[in-house]
């Protein structure tokens, strides 16, 4: 945890920077060597061990222009072939599907309470989003994998063309169990529905290097 709040604290740094080096005269060149050459000490120790670090970057500029938008994207050290642990980056999609998945379900809504079986946790859908947001809660982001399942996720990530990315497992409880949990919803005060099993594919071994770091997770 300690880790993970430490990486989004440079996050966070380097984004705030960006946003600096876009609204000054380094938007008309490169934003990303403007922030990568800060002098700021917590740059400087993770960039001039990048390797150490494994850092990869990929940041999306957006400008507006009358109604058009245009997307110019900012690399530092990609590689398709080492691996990438995006931690807690993983909710966002996660929360977003979710809320897909809702706007096409007559039965359920942000606001439906319901728990997961075997546990006595109850929320809305909307107050799981919350909690992944504001706290990045993983119980949160754990409830609403079970509820999509990791098949559906990366099918529908797929057809939105965002990919490489791939989601594999719960956060913060290491289980090789691809059959999600049912969900008991509320249809009213007292009545009550039960979500089936999903059953999911293993997945697939990565043909990637420097996974050994990923098991710190």
């Amino acid at each position: 945890m300690y880790r993970e709040l430490r990486a989004l604290k440079l996050t966070i740094l380097v984004l705030f920077l960006l946003s600096l080096a876009c609204n000054s005269k380094s938007k008309e060149n490169n934003p990303m060597a403007f922030v990568l050459a800060s002098q700021n000490t917590s740059i400087r120790k993770v960039i001039d061990s990048a390797d150490q670090y494994e850092v990869q970057i990929l940041y999306t500029q957006i400008d507006r222009s009358s109604d058009s938008i245009i997307l110019t994207d900012h690399e530092f050290q990609l590689d398709d072939m080492k691996y990438f642990y995006p931690a807690s980056t993983v909710k966002l999609p996660i929360a977003v599907l979710a809320l897909e998945k809702l706007n096409f379900t007559d039965s359920l809504n942000r606001d439906t309470r319901y728990y997961v079986e075997g546990d006595s946790v109850e929320n809305t859908f909307a107050e799981d989003i919350s909690k992944i947001m504001a706290v990045s809660d993983n119980h949160a982001n754990n409830r609403l994998f079970e509820f999509q399942g990791q098949d559906d996720i990366n099918l529908r990530l797929r057809n939105k063309g965002v990919f490489p990315v791939r989601i594999s497992h719960r956060l913060g409880v290491h289980s090789d169990d691809v059959t999600t949990k049912p969900l008991i919803y509320y249809i009213n005060d007292s009545t009550t529905g039960t979500s089936a099993s999903i059953i999911n594919t293993e997945p697939i071994s990565l043909s990637l290097i420097r996974l050994v770091h990923s098991t710190e997770y």
